[in-house]
């Protein structure tokens, strides 16, 4: 996995497989965060399937997914409400992290 770590609260990473949520449960994540819409590319775990996976091993999800500069604008408020509700650091992902990025400074701004 490739990771970014913003701040103390968060880190963004590319596209994770269903079976990398055991190991950020691990890191002491207590929130999986999905900003990749579903479909976006062939093979790519759909959300569902990561959902559960990560409810199996005791982790919150949320899914805000964003693909425009309106989907950006529109999920500012629930991302920050999202990370607010935390009751530890958020691991989002989406296909390179920069979504994730971007949805994080505009929530902090």
């Amino acid at each position: 996995m490739q990771t970014k770590k913003l701040d103390d609260t968060i880190t963004v990473s590319h596209q994770i497989a269903i079976e990398d949520v055991k190991a950020i449960r691990d890191q002491g994540f207590t929130l999986l965060m999905c900003n990749r819409p579903d479909g976006e590319d062939p093979g790519q775990p759909n959300w569902e399937d990561m959902k559960a996976a990560a409810e199996a091993v005791g982790l919150k999800t949320a899914f805000l997914p964003m693909s425009s500069r309106e989907d950006a604008l529109a999920l500012k408020d629930p991302f920050r409400a999202e990370m607010e509700g935390a009751d530890g650091p958020v691991f989002a992902y989406c296909r390179t992290g920069t979504r994730c990025e971007i949805l994080w400074t505009l929530a902090m701004s």
